[in-house]
């Protein structure tokens, strides 16, 4: 049975997830947003991050995996968390590494920019769940790499991923998308 792996994010309109490193998407995302987010991650086995998305929002009780090139081989550096080279690993091997502690049912992808090229380059991203603010930020973290500002269907949409569906979740007009890998086109 394949992990099907849940990437949570919230951008700006112009498709950043964030202004700088080091900056919290709770000082700019709707509460609303963080109120899904939180019941996301609450129900969420495991949560896979980077390790600055890591630092930003350190919570030694969650159970996370931390992608970081400063180790070589896995490190269990809390009960609950282990910290891991992607280079070393793919997708399918995640559940083996956490499931002696808790098996990954239902995964989430966390951020960064980094860890969400990984994860699409392996087209290891079975759903997304994607809230967009009503903020732009004209520069900052993109989404993948290589991104400029760009509408966040548009950036999604050029690598696949289709609306399953698309709703408000407040006055000000935060959306929430949910994405998912389109079909592919026959040739």
């Amino acid at each position: 049975m394949t992990t099907e792996f849940t990437l949570v994010v919230a951008t700006s309109a112009d498709g950043f997830i964030a202004r700088h490193s080091g900056d919290s998407p709770a000082s700019w995302a709707s509460p609303e947003e963080q109120a899904h987010f939180f019941r996301l991650v609450g129900d969420a086995c495991w949560s896979v991050m980077g390790r600055k998305t890591h630092e930003v929002a350190d919570r030694p009780y969650r159970r996370r995996i931390i992608f970081s090139r400063q180790v070589t081989t896995p490190e269990w550096r809390r009960p609950t968390q282990v910290w891991v080279n992607p280079d070393h690993l793919r997708p399918e091997d995640l559940p083996a590494l956490v499931n002696a502690v808790t098996p990954m049912t239902n995964p989430l992808i966390l951020g960064g920019t980094l860890v969400h090229d990984w994860f699409h380059a392996h087209a290891a991203i079975a759903r997304i769940e994607l809230t967009v603010e009503p903020v732009s930020f004209g520069l900052g973290l993109p989404v993948f790499s290589g991104d400029g500002p760009t509408d966040p269907l548009t950036l999604f949409g050029r690598r696949g991923y289709g609306v399953a569906g698309d709703r408000i979740l407040n006055q000000v007009g935060t959306r929430l998308i949910t994405l998912e890998p389109a079909p592919a086109q026959p040739a």
